[in-house]
């Protein structure tokens, strides 16, 4: 299923999208779309702490997927493997291991903690977030697999770091009789 799905996603030809998932997937290289939201947000004394919290949560999704998980697990990029016919769009392919997807890992982090810092924003956080993971199969450097092991590991990392649920970083619409205006930042 895994070498299916990433046939049919990456196997979609186009000028324009191969330009556009190449953009996308470039804005997720050292999590820096992440950072820069943060640390503007840092600028707001209201919302420093929460800012520097979402800063944390995506370093340590950074560190846990590159520097722990990768190395740990050792899986080869599909391109690199052979397993499927892969098409790489980006000039200068990912190289390193596959498993689990860091721009995944760090997208999923940054939206979900920038949820939370500016609930406004989580539509175009989340809608971000998930066309950057998409972007990776699409340019052919990762498995769907790879993807959502990433995304699994950004949640669980976020959540570690800013302690739990909270529903102004939902994805989702908000409880019934759920009043968002009322939460503390």
């Amino acid at each position: 299923m895994d070498a299916a799905l990433f046939s049919a996603i990456n196997s979609a030809h186009a000028p324009w999208l191969d330009t556009a998932m190449t953009w996308v997937s470039w804005l997720g290289y050292f999590p820096g779309v992440w950072f820069l939201s943060a640390a503007a947000a840092l600028l707001s004394p209201r919302l420093r702490a929460s800012a520097f919290r979402a800063c944390l949560a995506v370093s340590l999704t950074y560190v846990m997927a590159s520097g722990v998980l990768k190395p740990l697990v050792g899986r080869a990029r599909p391109y690199q493997a052979g397993l499927v016919a892969a098409r790489t769009v980006e000039p200068s392919p990912a190289t390193g291991y596959s498993f689990p997807s860091g721009h995944a890992a760090t997208a999923v982090a940054g939206a979900l903690s920038g949820a939370r810092l500016v609930p406004a924003a989580a539509p175009l956080l989340w809608g971000l977030a998930s066309l950057m993971a998409v972007s990776r199969i699409y340019v052919g450097v990762h498995y769907p697999s790879d993807v959502l092991a990433g995304a699994l590991l950004g949640v669980l990392c976020t959540y570690l770091v800013l302690g739990g649920r909270h529903p102004s970083a939902w994805p989702w619409p908000a409880p019934a009789g759920h009043d968002p205006r009322l939460r503390r930042p």
